[in-house]
C-alpha cells in the first residue's frame, strides 16, 4: 500500500519541484532591483550589497542602513586616481575593491544609493558599470535607492556595522565597455554615435564646467541624463517613455555609440539606460569625459 503511494505521488512531488526550482534558483530581477526583491532575499549568503550613501560611514550608512549592507565611498576607489578624475581604476585596484567588500565571482551585487534624484543615481549607475567592466554580471541597483527602502515600514533597518570577509572575486576586463580618448578621436566623423549626458547649456557652450571648457564633442547628440529620471518618483522613468527618448541615430540595437559627461558619473545613466534597458550591445562609456577630452586644447570642441 505504502510502495503504491510513493508511486502516486512521486510524479506530483517531482512536478512541484519543477516549478519551484526556479524560483529557488532564481538570480537577480534584472538590472534594477525592486526593494520587495531585496526584501524577499535578505540573508541569502551569495548576496552582497553596497550602500554608496555618504561620503563617510558615519553621515548615512551607520545611522540606518538596509540589513547586512557594506559601505563604500562613492566617487572613492570606484575611480581612478589620475590626473583625470573620472578615470576608470587599475585593474587590480578595482578587484581589490570588490573583493574587500565581501563579492565572490558569483555573488549577486545590489547598490544601494541615497535615491534622491539623478546625481544620485549616477553614482549608482558608474558603481554598476564598474562591476560590468570587470566582468561581473550579477549586479544591480535598489529601484528608488534608500528612499524606496525606508518608505515601506515593513522593510528592516540596521545600524550595525558590517565589516565583511574579503571574498574571492578575480576581474575579467570588458575593455568593450569603456571608450578611450583614442577611441572617441577615431570615432569623429565614422558611425559611431556620440551621446552627451550633460546640460543643453554645457552641451551648447553657453555654459562651461570643472573642464573650464564649454561645447561639445563634434557631431555629438545631447541626451540629457536628467531627462531620463522621474525626479517626482525618484527613479528612471518607465520603459516605453525612455525609449521615446532615444534619439532616432540609436534606433539600431547594433549601433555603436559612446556616452560622456563632465568625468563619468552623469554619462553612467546615459550608458546604463542605453546598454542595459534599451538592448543597445555596443554601448560604451568615455569614462575620462570632457575633462579628459580637454587636457589637449588641440582636440575640438563644437558648439550651436
Amino acid at each position: 500500500m505504502l510502495k503504491l503511494l510513493l508511486t502516486r505521488v512521486a510524479p506530483v512531488f517531482a512536478a512541484l519541484f519543477l516549478v519551484l526550482a526556479p524560483a529557488l534558483a532564481d538570480g537577480l530581477p534584472g538590472p534594477l532591483a525592486p526593494p520587495a526583491w531585496l526584501a524577499a532575499n535578505l540573508g541569502r549568503e551569495d548576496l552582497v550589497i553596497i550602500d554608496i550613501r555618504g561620503n563617510t560611514a558615519a553621515d548615512d550608512y551607520s545611522a540606518g542602513h538596509v540589513p547586512g549592507a557594506v559601505w563604500s565611498a562613492y566617487p572613492g576607489a570606484w575611480r581612478g586616481l589620475g590626473a583625470v578624475p573620472g578615470s576608470a581604476p587599475e585593474t587590480a585596484s578595482l578587484q581589490a575593491s570588490i573583493a574587500a567588500l565581501g563579492a565572490n565571482d558569483t555573488s549577486l551585487v545590489v547598490i544601494v544609493s541615497t535615491g534622491s534624484g539623478a546625481v544620485d543615481f549616477g553614482g549608482a549607475a558608474r558603481v554598476y558599470w564598474s562591476f560590468k567592466y570587470a566582468g561581473h554580471d550579477d549586479v544591480a541597483i535598489l529601484d528608488g535607492g534608500w528612499a524606496a527602502w525606508v518608505a515601506d515600514a515593513a522593510d528592516p533597518v540596521s545600524t550595525d556595522v558590517v565589516v565583511p570577509n574579503p571574498g574571492n572575486f578575480v576581474a575579467q576586463v570588458r575593455p568593450e565597455l569603456l571608450a578611450t580618448t583614442d577611441e572617441v578621436v577615431a570615432a569623429l566623423g565614422g558611425n559611431t554615435t556620440l551621446i552627451d549626458a550633460r546640460s543643453a547649456a554645457q552641451y551648447s557652450g553657453a555654459q562651461g564646467g570643472a573642464a573650464g571648457a564649454g561645447g561639445h564633442i563634434p557631431g555629438a547628440l545631447n541626451l540629457e541624463h536628467a531627462t531620463l529620471f522621474d525626479a517626482i518618483a525618484s527613479r528612471l522613468k518607465p520603459l516605453d517613455d525612455l525609449r521615446a527618448l532615444m534619439p532616432a541615430e540609436l534606433a539600431d540595437p547594433a549601433q555603436p555609440v559612446i556616452a560622456y559627461c563632465m568625468a563619468g558619473h552623469l554619462s553612467a545613466t546615459d550608458w546604463f539606460v542605453m546598454h542595459e534597458l534599451m538592448g543597445l550591445e555596443n554601448a560604451a562609456l568615455y569614462v575620462d569625459s570632457i575633462t579628459g577630452w580637454t587636457q589637449d586644447p588641440a582636440r575640438p570642441l563644437a558648439s550651436n
